[in-house]
């Protein structure tokens, strides 16, 4: 990662370390999966240092010839093959990964793109497997399709299902985590940690980036148009080229509906409506995004079964995703003809409403972290949103709490809300007050709970009187200190 460190990933870096090991004794097989700009390749590399390995990457704009012939010419690179030597099929190119690639790691990118170029690879590489499960060899396979991950290597009828050992799904680094690539830019306030994951999230080939171009003192507007929003922007179309080889044919479809969640269409009701589909056409795709191609997950609230209820709504799980779908996608006619300034505009007047709902998953991160620590008031087993009905005089409304953390066993129960504003005392105690209201429609255990309220905020005027009170308050301050005592 140029200058920057390796940072976190040391629960796969073992798990691929214990797989080393045993590979020397019998052939051991991985697959690493997620999306993409996740970190796959960076952490195959720093697991390979000073390890006896080889790195193929399987275009999937190649024709298999061309690929052939550059997977030979690394054979003679690395001096396994002789110069002159030639390899003119892939049953050939396995023959000599088995033969003169013992004792060493072997590790194909982009694994599913074989799919396209050469499918019979999958079932030549099984036979071998099957043939050889006593060689001391360790392959690693990455991939970044995930349907057709799971194709490859989930579907009984596929010829590799079975023969993997450690599936490892790289997910995005957590805030805490980001913060620290972010400090490492020279960027270490906190308030800017929050806008940057916001839109970046945990993917750290945006923050590598950063350095890359040389951003390190511009601020998140300046980065955003840089990387989107002019000529030859490194990421304009980024999000499409990801996911047209996800969606193939239907594409179109898929495209409005995560236009649809990412402006806030959120309901099964109102994406349906927004697409222009029936419900159940809009069932079976948006299935498919949350199970099957992990673009999207669902929710509801807190104090329900997921399995059971019909209140889910859903959220773009990547926030990279998220933030173009919501500003670039929605505006792809003024991105097409090159009026940038105008999405811009529209990003600069909205982005502020935009970190406000992030900041409510970084809450979230922050608020497990202080559970793990035994730092809040009970030993909460589940924490997420909150939201239903409340009827008055004037008619039925939605209501909604921010974040509800839960115990079963203690029957504690903690309300809290988000806030990315600056909170004077009288504010937050309205806040408050509006809360505990709220939580009287929570239909969870209320005759014998004990009740918490809290909130989340960029900074609390005089948060300690509120602490005092028995309110649990906190904001950026606290996130900095997260990693100490609070």
């Amino acid at each position: 990662m140029n200058t920057m460190e390796f940072i976190d990933r040391s629960s796969e870096l073992k798990e691929l370390e214990s797989g080393y090991s045993i590979s020397k004794k019998r052939l051991f097989s991985t697959i690493i999966y997620g999306m993409r700009r996740v970190g796959k390749t960076e952490l195959v590399k720093e697991f390979m240092k000073n390890k006896p390995s080889i790195y193929f990457f399987v275009y999937d704009n190649k024709t298999s010839k061309a690929l052939l012939g550059e997977f030979e010419e690394e054979f003679k690179r690395r001096k396994i093959i002789d110069t002159l030597a030639s390899i003119d099929t892939w049953e050939k190119f396995i023959d000599i990964l088995f033969d003169r690639c013992k004792g060493m790691v072997i590790v194909f990118d982009e694994f599913q793109n074989f799919r396209d170029i050469y499918p019979a690879f999958y079932s030549m590489l099984q036979r071998k497997f099957d043939e050889n499960k006593n060689l001391p060899i360790q392959f690693i396979f990455l991939g970044s399709v995930m349907g057709l991950i799971k194709k490859t290597f989930e579907d009984m009828k596929a010829p590799l299902y079975g023969r993997i050992k450690i599936k490892i799904k790289l997910l995005p680094l957590s805030y805490m985590h980001a913060k620290e690539m972010l400090s490492a830019l020279g960027n270490s306030k906190e308030a800017d940690a929050v806008e940057f994951y916001s839109v970046f999230g945990g993917m750290p080939k945006y923050y590598v980036a950063i350095e890359d171009f040389e951003l390190e003192r511009k601020p998140l507007l300046d980065i955003i148009t840089f990387f989107f929003l002019r000529e030859n922007a490194p990421f304009g179309m980024e999000v499409l080229d990801i996911l047209r080889q996800e969606f193939g044919k239907r594409k179109g479809t898929y495209y409005t509906i995560l236009e649809a969640i990412a402006t806030g269409h959120t309901k099964l009701n109102e994406i349906a409506t927004y697409a222009g589909l029936n419900m159940t056409s809009i069932t079976r795709y948006l299935s498919d995004l949350v199970d099957t191609y992990e673009a999207v997950e669902r929710s509801v609230p807190v104090t329900e079964d997921i399995r059971k209820s019909r209140k889910g709504i859903y959220k773009i799980r990547n926030p990279v995703m998220a933030f173009w779908f919501r500003y670039i996608h929605k505006n792809l006619t003024l991105f097409e003809i090159g009026n940038y300034e105008e999405i811009q505009n529209i990003i600069e007047n909205d982005i502020t409403k935009y970190h406000g709902r992030r900041f409510e998953d970084m809450s979230k991160q922050f608020l497990w972290e202080l559970n793990r620590k035994n730092k809040l008031q009970s030993g909460f087993s589940k924490i997420g949103n909150w939201w239903g009905m409340s009827r008055d005089e004037t008619g039925r409304k939605a209501v909604e709490i921010d974040l509800v953390a839960l115990s079963e066993r203690t029957k504690h129960i903690l309300f809290c809300e988000c806030k990315w504003q600056d909170l004077k005392l009288k504010d937050a105690e309205k806040i408050l007050e509006t809360l505990k209201e709220k939580a009287t429609l929570v239909d969870w255990n209320i005759t014998d709970r004990k009740e918490y309220f809290g909130i989340i905020a960029k900074k609390i005027e005089r948060k300690e009187e509120l602490r005092d009170r028995g309110f649990t308050v906190f904001d950026l301050e606290d996130f900095s200190l997260s990693h100490q005592s609070i």
